[in-house]
């Protein structure tokens, strides 16, 4: 080791708490990037898993291929796992407890099929050999309880055929006119039972899922399969399908979306431009935070490192020898700080999976499901190639600025306290406002520019790095709701050609029931009114009524058939009026902060108007479909269905609120539409006036258990008169993925809103502690010319409140501005107004002004009881 070297490491070690806090900086930086994208990763690995176990693990599928065409699939190069299955049909079951479901559905998969498709073994095995059978569970549990393993079963396999003679596709509802016409009969071989396809949650097959054994052998030439690929690599899949599918003279193909969904690889353009133009403006924060914060470990002492390149260069050494030292120092210090931050990020991210693994038991649908810890080699390489270099500049800079200057200069530090009256002076309202010792305080602020300057621009990024992150999250989470339309009930219950007592009085059985939390009874009816075009929002003005449409979504728009105009320039506009049941109002009302027997006047006709509504066009769109207030009125007149009937009845609706929320049972309207929510008395009265029933009503329902409600309802059903009808739907399954999904999220985006966070508050805590810690002899010296106690106390007050305020003025206009182009990355796949995390903005202010003061406070108590004297000889070395 030259002498050069050793100067460096002795340096680094009389100078410990610098070198300690460098060397934090450091760890935090590398923490900060390794951390986040491994964090990423977990995640992202979770919902892989997540997509393979609910739509399995394949990338593509092309349907309807003949025995004699499947090799030029399963043979090709870029095939790496081909799967091959089938569907046979449907299959009367005859002791279906279920009225919406009174068939089996058949299905086929071979071996590969069995390990690669969503099926999830709970008892038994998979079928082996033709004549084997695997039973979805639904099925012991709605009429097939007497069904056992190793039981024979016999299927009478047909078709579904409609009233007017046309076949039904395997996915439309059960039709109560329909025919069941058998083509065959199979005897099979239960071998195990398994759990209910995910896809039965989304569907309206209106049977239950069996899966058969599919002998490839026994395919006769006429009898298409579906094949279905794992590809080689998944980046070249919407390359290489089209290419296989017309070598093979195949036109039906789809692919796996969910699964290549969340392996970053979608067709979607809006989608595209969304992840790239967020990740991009995260990666630049991400990136940008790190620099700052390893530059400022070295720029709050580049003064005292100045004097020590001074003192080596006028003994001799040269420009490039201190370069080298300089570059060993950083090595150094990287050697150290890169592994530790590395394996803090790691083992950070590890402890808070392991949390969330907890919390989130049971809650993904699938007990084996969990946040693995995914360590990427390409991460950690990343990692260290962009914090070396960071580190390696941020070293050499003092060095080449001591190297401009003379030795003597730079030793005597001249430069740094090259200072003139102009540029410490202050306004006489300082001292007005702040007294002596806030006048003394900003002085000493201004003239240690350069450390000012790294104290302010550690506590910026930190507020920077906290609201845009906020801003990132709530629109993650806005988007979330976008995207999955949570459903707010958990069971839908209709009967159909009731009478309307048997109606109200079977309605009144199943509210009374145990396990009705909550309850709404729909009741709607269709008017509408011609409206002024200022009448309507402005997404409806822009894209409908001004025609200001995107050449790649003019297609869609046109083909709506919405919004027509009449002679005088007036736009058209449907209204749902809606009744939800007395006691749904009275909640929606005193929710919305409303009096609900002030709407039940029935000669007086007042609603609430919904003025929020979401849509897919073809983006995710939450829009205001009016510019209306409470007070006005709307002349209404009754929808005709048939132009040829009598004139439509006409009526005024006072519209005594607007609202953005809807009441439980209704959902968004269609474009062009919106909601009126009316009492029951003033709808009752509507029928009378409009001399129309319009629709069954609904029930919607929240329980907790709504299978065990569901039976219940059958059993009061069971009393009611033939020619009825009865339909349950059972969704608390479809809510529950939909909860699992957004609770995912949330954590996903409130785990990264905490790392970033925490690296935040240790940035400010280290950059601060150090600056106070540096500057020992400067309040000795204050000390020494009488500066009391309380008067220091006043001096770090003050010096709080003006980083505070320095910070939060460049520092909140940079987040607003970040968070504005997040918005508009976010509108590309995701419409909704503008906002700002309002909370976390303050939470923000509060505690920058927080942890300052506890930092300066912290590190000032440290030296109240310094001795003058000591402290002004102290040098640091």
């Amino acid at each position: 080791m030259n002498i050069l070297n050793a100067l460096t490491l002795r340096s680094l070690k009389l100078n410990r708490k610098r070198t300690i806090v460098t060397i934090i900086g450091i760890i935090l930086s590398a923490a900060m990037i390794c951390g986040t994208f491994s964090l990423a990763a977990s995640f992202q690995d979770l919902f892989i898993q997540r997509a393979i176990k609910t739509d399995g693990n394949y990338h593509a599928t092309f349907h309807g291929v003949k025995p004699d065409q499947t090799k030029y699939i399963t043979d090709n190069a870029y095939t790496k796992t081909a799967m091959l299955s089938r569907n046979l049909g449907f299959a009367r079951f005859e002791q279906s407890a279920f009225e919406k479901k009174p068939y089996f559905f058949v299905k086929e998969y071979d071996a590969a099929a069995f390990q690669h498709m969503p099926v999830k073994l709970t008892a038994g095995r998979f079928p082996e050999k033709a004549g084997e059978i695997l039973l979805s569970e639904e099925i012991l549990q709605h009429g097939g309880g007497d069904y056992q393993i190793g039981d024979t079963i016999t299927f009478d396999l047909g078709e579904r055929i409609a009233e007017n003679g046309q076949p039904l596709s395997d996915g439309l509802s059960y039709e109560e006119t329909e025919q069941f016409v058998p083509t065959d009969t199979k005897t099979y071989t239960i071998t195990g039972l398994m759990a209910k396809p995910h896809f039965e949650n989304f569907s309206n097959i209106p049977g239950f899922t069996v899966v058969t054994y599919l002998d490839q052998g026994a395919i006769t030439p006429n009898e298409p399969v579906n094949v279905s690929i794992l590809g080689k690599n998944a980046r070249d899949i919407y390359n290489k399908i089209p290419e296989m599918a017309e070598n093979a003279g195949i036109s039906d193909f789809t692919y796996n979306n969910e699964l290549l969904k969340w392996m970053g690889l979608t067709q979607n353009d809006s989608a595209i431009k969304m992840i790239y133009s967020v990740a991009t403006i995260l990666a630049i924060l991400i990136a940008f935070g790190s620099i700052i914060v390893i530059y400022n470990s070295f720029a709050i002492s580049v003064s005292e490192r100045k004097k020590q390149f001074g003192m080596l260069a006028s003994t001799g050494a040269t420009p490039g020898q201190i370069r080298k030292a300089v570059f060993f120092e950083g090595a150094l210090l990287g050697l150290v700080g890169l592994p530790i931050g590395i394996l803090s990020g790691i083992g950070g991210i590890g402890i808070t999976l392991s949390v969330v693994n907890r919390i989130l038991s049971g809650m993904m649908g699938s007990e084996d499901l969990a946040l693995r810890l995914i360590i990427s080699p390409g991460v950690i390489l990343a990692t260290i190639l962009f914090v070396g270099p960071i580190i390696l500049f941020s070293a050499y800079l003092p060095a080449k600025r001591a190297s401009a200057t003379s030795p003597i200069e730079a030793i005597r530090l001249s430069n740094d306290i090259n200072i003139k009256g102009k540029t410490v002076k202050t306004s006489r309202l300082t001292r007005f406002l702040f007294g002596f010792e806030g006048e003394l305080a900003l002085k000493n602020l201004k003239r240690s520019r350069r450390r000012y300057r790294a104290t302010v621009l550690s506590l910026v990024i930190s507020i920077v790095l906290f609201i845009s992150i906020s801003t990132f999250t709530n629109y993650g989470l806005k988007s979330a709701d976008l995207y999955y339309h949570d459903i707010p009930y958990d069971i839908n219950v209709v009967i159909n050609n009731a009478s309307p007592e048997d109606e109200k009085s079977f309605y009144q059985q199943v509210t009374s029931l145990e396990g009705v939390e909550e309850y709404s009874l729909v009741k709607m009816m269709f008017c509408e009114t011609w409206l002024e075009r200022d009448k309507f929002g402005p997404y409806i003005k822009k894209n409908y009524i001004e025609h200001n449409i995107s050449s790649e979504n003019e297609e869609y728009y046109f083909d709506q058939n919405i919004l027509s105009v009449n002679e005088d320039g007036d736009y058209q506009c449907h209204f749902n009026i809606i009744a939800v049941g007395q006691p749904e109002f009275k909640r929606y009302a005193s929710e919305n902060g409303l009096d609900w027997t002030a709407f039940q006047d029935p000669q007086n006709f007042k609603g609430i108007l919904v003025n929020k509504n979401t849509i897919e066009a073809p983006e995710y769109v939450e829009y205001e479909p009016l510019q209306m207030n409470a007070g006005e009125k709307l002349q209404l007149t009754e929808f005709q269905y048939d132009e040829a009937a009598a004139p439509p009845a006409s009526f005024s609706m006072d519209i005594s609120a607007v609202t953005d929320t809807l009441p439980l049972g209704i959902s968004s309207t269609n474009l062009g539409e919106a909601n009126l929510i009316v009492s029951e008395e003033v709808f009752a009265e509507l029928e009378q006036l409009l001399q129309d029933k319009q629709g069954t009503p609904q029930l919607y329902i929240c329980s907790t258990d709504s299978t065990t409600l569901a039976d219940s309802i059958r059993t009061i059903y069971d009393g009611y008169a033939d020619g009825t009808s009865l339909f349950i739907y059972d969704i608390q399954a479809s809510r529950q993925e939909i909860q699992r999904s957004n609770t995912v999220t949330a954590i996903f985006l409130y785990g990264f809103l905490t790392l970033i966070t925490l690296i935040g508050v240790t940035n400010i805590f280290n950059t601060i502690s150090t600056n106070v810690a540096l500057r020992r002899r400067e309040f000795a010296m204050l000390k020494s010319v009488g500066l009391t106690p309380k008067g220091f106390n006043q001096l770090i007050n003050y010096e709080c409140i003006f980083y505070g305020l320095k910070a939060l003025l460049y520092g909140l206009p940079i987040s607003i501005l970040i968070s504005m182009l997040l918005y508009k990355s976010f509108g590309n796949m995701f419409q909704f107004t503008f906002f700002l995390p309002w909370k976390e903005v303050i939470a923000c202010v509060i505690g920058v002004f927080l942890i300052i003061f506890i930092t300066m406070l912290h590190a000032s108590a440290k030296l109240k009881d310094d001795n003058i004297i000591d402290a002004l000889k102290e040098e640091n070395l």
